[in-house]
């Protein structure tokens, strides 16, 4: 059920990314600007998150969940019906972005604590993966409806399916998680920025850096291909092709969560961490590259560069005391969510001063850092899953 509502309502994150060319156009916008929308989108929920972190350990996240949906879907019917330029598109998905912050960890919380520690890494996977669906799926909803609708259409829809699950959330009987009596002490917070902390947090930002920056460009990256390639009705097939490039994450968290589940959390980040680094170099130089070999690439892209996500979440589960598992993930997703903020707008800025290539080569080297704290994990003979 958790699932279910989380796709429903994260179908508001990439539902600016999916009409994107259409506003940029209408709207006379820049790259550079387009990336800064997409960025304070990214900036509300940095803002937001710790206050829902700390409030499902003391309250029952059931009900962030579902106000934070409503708030999400709110602000993206304020948007469909006002948004008419940059300053008025910028505040309302600020304000998206701060009732989606309510979704993802307080149901990360209740994920994590409702599943035995044997299995923890796969329903973290499918549960981070409704995310990624879900996300995907706005960009299917403009491929279909954009030419009929309008950009107006696509966000009103989309919208609606977040109204849709916070009813959801609220009519269903969700077993209440544990919650801390106990005062968050300087002594409990300090256990949340320990050195194995750290290391993983770090490696989840870098991680965010690369993810969040693809996934808000990858549409607009298809739809200029396809122009590039002489395709009728490029916007269309960009935004379908983007969507199952995103959406292929769906299986890749629940491969990814199973497979931390059978490795070890650090040798699954590498493996997959690094494919999409790798794919981060080559994309955005294959313009001229045959159309079945780009998609081919972008699919691996889009594969491999969610798969991990769910493995630093559960990194993080395995090695923090329950009473503060909630400030621990929200902790985590500020860190991370602090390097979208940048990410998305710089790809902007490199692209408006150079080109796709450069763009992409730009996130790539800022992705880095996740490996290089994967290695530090392993010298420091760090362990990450509990005995």
């Amino acid at each position: 059920m958790l699932s279910i509502a989380q796709f429903l309502s994260m179908q508001v994150w990439f539902n600016f990314s999916a009409i994107m060319p259409l506003v940029q156009e209408q709207w006379q916008l820049s790259s550079t600007q387009s990336g800064i929308i997409v960025a304070t989108f990214h900036l509300g929920y940095v803002l937001a998150v710790i206050f829902y972190s700390f409030a499902s350990d003391k309250y029952n996240p059931k009900y962030s969940f579902a106000y934070g949906s409503l708030v999400a879907g709110i602000s993206g019917l304020l948007f469909a019906a006002f948004a008419e330029g940059f300053w008025s598109a910028m505040i309302l998905r600020l304000l998206s972005g701060i009732g989606i912050a309510g979704v993802y960890v307080p149901g990360m919380k209740m994920v994590a604590q409702l599943s035995p520690p044997a299995s923890r890494g796969k329903a973290m996977g499918i549960f981070v993966g409704s995310l990624v669906v879900g996300s995907g799926f706005s960009l299917f909803v403009s491929g279909v409806l954009q030419n009929a609708w309008g950009w107006q259409g696509v966000i009103l829809v989309t919208s609606c399916a977040s109204i849709l699950s916070c009813a959801l959330i609220l009519v269903s009987k969700i077993p209440v998680v544990s919650l801390s009596s106990t005062p968050v002490t300087l002594a409990l917070l300090k256990k949340i920025v320990a050195k194995k902390n750290l290391l993983v947090n770090f490696g989840y930002a870098g991680h965010c850096w690369e993810l969040y920056a693809m996934w808000a460009w990858i549409g607009p990256f298809m739809v200029y291909f396809y122009q590039q390639k002489g395709i009728a009705d490029a916007l269309t097939w960009g935004n379908l092709s983007a969507s199952s490039i995103v959406m292929i994450g769906g299986i890749a968290t629940y491969f990814g969560g199973m497979l931390s589940d059978r490795w070890g959390n650090v040798r699954a980040i590498r493996l997959f961490i690094l494919l999409s680094i790798a794919c981060s170099f080559s994309i955005g130089w294959m313009l001229l590259a045959p159309i079945w070999l780009v998609v081919a690439v972008a699919l691996l892209y889009g594969f491999t560069i969610i798969a991990d996500s769910p493995i630093y979440n559960k990194a993080i589960a395995d090695i923090t005391d329950p009473e503060v598992l909630g400030v621990a993930l929200g902790v985590q997703s500020v860190l991370g969510f602090s390097f979208t903020i940048i990410s998305p707008a710089v790809f902007g800025l490199f692209l408006d001063h150079g080109n796709w290539g450069v763009a992409f080569t730009v996130i790539a080297l800022g992705t880095l850092i996740t490996p290089f704290c994967m290695r530090a994990l392993q010298a420091a003979e760090v362990p990450l899953e509990r005995s």
